[in-house]
């Protein structure tokens, strides 16, 4: 495998906070895998990490950017299109989940879309559970904006909301954060932010990451519905799952 790949391990921590009508806070260490799209036939890891075959780690294709076919970068330039952006065919980097041991879930995926060297675009492929639905937002590097929330994410959180961002894209290290403000521009309810750090992808980091988290996209499902419990014990109020979106 070439030294030089873009791809890599990334790991960190992701930390959310709710200010109202109750305080709650946690954060969790976990590890994501950044892939660059057009090195996905170079990834190939023993049973560390397949790509469309069986290993401990593995990509498919289809579970991303689902009902698309086709190569998954050009599914990512197409969806960056149809949300108003430019077209491009410039290298698109992938920073989420794959499938461990066999078990695929992502509540979030990140497509980084560049133009020449520069990030341009940030593609976010967001699912909510238990619904299993997803949607995509589309934010320009160049003019980040906030914008009105329009998918049901937590039955914790309401609908009426403006999300305002603040993106380092991916050099040696990342952050997102996330800001959800009442569209009445009262102080904002709740933040998350995800800050990790790379290290090369190779045969050694996969197996030090797996032998620290065996189980990511299970301990990941399972931190969800905790928070939830825990929450509902708060009694935040609940929002109920619009109709339409």
């Amino acid at each position: 495998m070439s030294a030089t790949l873009i791809s890599g391990l990334w790991q960190g921590a992701v930390r959310h906070r709710r200010f109202a009508p109750r305080s709650h806070a946690f954060s969790y260490s976990l590890f994501m895998l950044g892939l660059d799209l057009d090195e996905l036939s170079d990834l190939q890891l023993g049973p560390w990490l397949g790509v469309e075959r069986a290993g401990l780690l593995s990509f498919r294709r289809t579970d991303y950017l689902r009902g698309t076919t086709g190569s998954l970068k050009q599914a990512v330039w197409d969806k960056v299109a149809a949300l108003g952006g430019e077209g491009g065919r410039d290298r698109v980097l992938l920073l989420g989940n794959v499938r461990c041991l066999g078990f695929y879930f992502s509540p979030v995926n990140f497509y980084f879309c560049y133009q020449g060297s520069e990030a341009r675009y940030l593609l976010a492929e967001v699912s909510n559970t238990p619904w299993n639905e997803r949607h995509y937002y589309l934010l320009d590097l160049a003019a980040l904006m906030p914008h009105d929330k329009d998918f049901h994410v937590s039955p914790f959180m309401a609908l009426a909301m403006r999300y305002h961002w603040r993106i380092r894209p991916p050099r040696e290290e990342t952050l997102i954060h996330i800001e959800s403000h009442p569209q009445s521009g009262d102080p904002k309810l709740f933040d998350a932010t995800l800050a990790l750090a790379r290290s090369p992808l190779s045969r050694r980091g996969l197996c030090a990451l797996l032998l620290r988290w065996p189980w990511m996209t299970l301990r990941v499902l399972l931190g969800i519905y905790w928070q939830a419990l825990r929450l509902f014990i708060k009694r935040i109020p609940l929002f109920t799952h619009p109709e339409t979106h």
